[in-house]
């Protein structure tokens, strides 16, 4: 896997996490063209990758903030 600061790691996080929920809110609100539909998921799969990536920075860097933090949960 190529290897990406822990800044962009953070940074990548927190802007698939916005992409997300206001793609969701687009759907919710019944606004959302088909096509986003599949950006959603597209999203999601990336937030996945995302998150596997995070949880093993942390496992070697020390004050990583909670991902939960980071996407707003």
């Amino acid at each position: 896997m190529p290897e990406i600061s822990n800044q962009t790691l953070i940074i990548a996080i927190q802007a698939i996490a916005a992409e997300i929920r206001a793609l969701r809110e687009a759907v919710i609100s019944g606004e959302a063209e088909p096509e986003e539909h599949q950006l959603l998921e597209d999203r999601m799969e990336a937030a996945e990758d995302l998150e596997r990536a995070y949880e093993h920075a942390a496992r070697t860097v020390l004050n990583l903030p909670p991902y939960d933090e980071l996407v707003g949960n």
